[in-house]
């Protein structure tokens, strides 16, 4: 098949949808799938196309710029009237780029699809009003246009409000359990971050507010104090969090552990006893994170929302902690940490998981076999 995938922001952008794409892509095009991920060149000195060495190919539409984290992708309708495809699928949010590919494909031979990642969230009261009304005025022709929607968790389309009469198809995000798989204690790494005889509290992504690293902080400065933070990710939030480590007196038990690489990744959820997830609002609709650290055997803590928290299965392979409460959160930490033998349990059962529900194979099966569907 001649697969589209049409996504506001791409590699080097990171994020869970940046993820999601680049995953299904490389394992489509592995089975033998002709795969174009469409996207912004959300910076300029981005070539306009590239072939990434998993298989697929990457097309950059030139953007206008970014505001409220959205690409201004007005282009995107004009290629795709102009590329034949069997499949186009559509990644929601950021909303504009699905809006402008919906408007050029009514009416297209292809089969489309749409994964409805999390509902739209702007913060502030302009961002709030453009939220709203983008969802009431832009979103229902967005989803109308695709032969089914895809969501990750049935919860948390159930508990969105825009998704009400939408047809609906579940399918989980995926991760690469060949990538992050269970490791050896990284030592050397622990001697070079200074965590020899700490106990590893850990961390991995965007440092935006919705992801509730403020809420980490202040549970561990009620933790004992072998318990150190790593945080891995960059963002926009990053002077703020690093300021408040010293409003709260945490320096040295909060490392900010920046420029990991991808690769690198698997060595970090390595050194962790436990992986946390505290996230603060519906931006959050799965969690790719946590997924990753249950491949790599590690347990997690995850925020009792909906979304992310049918990533794990509470007390078997992780905790879920009430969000917006640290010393909730700080129990739970502890809790797991003080018990060793749980520990290694839930980290066996956590890695059966990931392998059961969430590997490339048994995600990407799933969306072959709609992409194939003729209903």
């Amino acid at each position: 098949m001649r697969i589209l995938e049409v996504c506001p922001f791409f590699t080097p952008h990171v994020g869970g949808v940046e993820s999601h794409v680049a995953l299904i892509s490389a394992e489509l095009a592995r089975r033998g799938h002709d795969v174009t991920v469409l996207t912004s060149r959300h910076e300029r000195h981005l070539p306009a196309e590239e072939q990434d060495p998993r298989g697929f190919r990457i097309v950059r539409i030139p953007s206008l710029g970014t505001i409220f984290a959205t690409p201004l992708t007005f282009r995107v309708g004009k290629y795709l009237k102009e590329r034949e495809a069997d499949v186009v699928h559509l990644h929601y949010p950021p909303p504009l780029t699905s809006y402008f590919a919906a408007r050029a494909l009514r009416g297209s031979r292809a089969r489309i699809f749409l994964t409805y990642h999390c509902d739209l969230y702007l913060e502030g009261p302009v961002g709030g009003l453009l939220s709203a009304i983008y969802q009431k005025v832009f979103l229902p022709p967005t989803l109308a246009v695709a032969r089914h929607v895809i969501v990750h968790t049935e919860e948390y389309a159930r508990t969105s409000r825009y998704l009400t009469g939408v047809d609906l198809k579940v399918i989980p995000s995926l991760v690469d359990t060949e990538r992050f798989q269970p490791l050896p204690e990284d030592l050397p790494l622990r001697k070079t971050l200074g965590l020899e005889g700490k106990r590893v509290l850990l961390f991995v992504g965007r440092l935006v507010p919705h992801k509730g690293v403020d809420d980490l902080l202040h549970a561990v400065a009620t933790l004992p104090e072998n318990v150190v933070l790593v945080v891995v990710g960059g963002g926009p939030a990053l002077s703020s969090l690093q300021s408040e480590v010293r409003e709260l007196g945490l320096d040295g038990r909060v490392i900010f552990a920046q420029g990991v690489t991808d690769a690198d990744l698997p060595r970090y959820y390595s050194i962790a006893s436990v992986v946390a997830l505290p996230s603060q609002n519906r931006l959050e609709g799965f969690g790719l994170s946590a997924v990753n650290a249950l491949s790599c055997g590690r347990p997690v803590i995850v925020a009792d929302m909906p979304g992310v928290r049918d990533v794990v299965e509470n007390g078997v392979d992780g905790l879920l902690t009430e969000p917006l409460l640290p010393e909730v959160l700080a129990r739970k930490v502890l809790a797991l940490m003080n018990d060793p033998p749980r520990l290694e349990e839930m980290g066996k059962r956590a890695r059966e998981n990931a392998l059961r529900k969430y590997s490339a194979g048994v995600v990407v099966d799933q969306l072959e076999a709609l992409y194939r569907s003729t209903t």
